[in-house]
């Protein structure tokens, strides 16, 4: 599980790194850009080793933990899905992973694991298209 927080059901803590700073005794605030709880990354341990990966994280009680302001909403199957509030983006690189590679188009991914085009901005309430 991969997050900004430093509580324990993460297993990768991430943070904000702030272009532009020369000096490393520097100390900028600002506001992360990384959820506390941003993703699930699962890998299958046998052929084909799938990788998935599930925006939003799970709390100790290992209950699915969405931020209040985190856009929500139930598919027609009934399932409920959502985005995590600063977004979990993923991007495959055109060519593969080479030094000939060049950079693809971002995705965001929701917490059920489906794929949808960028929203207008990263914390909108409204989810891209389905892709």
């Amino acid at each position: 599980q991969v997050g900004r927080s430093t509580e324990s059901p993460i297993d990768f803590v991430v943070t904000d790194t702030i272009s532009g700073t020369q000096n490393n005794d520097e100390t900028q605030i600002t506001q992360s850009t990384i959820s506390r709880f941003a993703c699930r990354i699962v890998c299958d341990r046998s052929p084909p080793y799938t990788a998935r990966i599930f925006a939003a994280g799970f709390d100790s009680s290992k209950n699915i933990f969405l931020g209040e302001k985190a856009a929500k909403w139930k598919n027609p199957d009934g399932h409920m899905d959502g985005l995590t509030t600063n977004g979990v983006l993923v991007m495959h690189p055109r060519g593969g992973f080479t030094e000939e590679s060049k950079p693809g188009v971002w995705r965001e991914i929701s917490v059920c694991g489906d794929v949808y085009t960028l929203r207008e901005t990263r914390s909108a309430q409204q989810r891209g298209k389905l892709v």
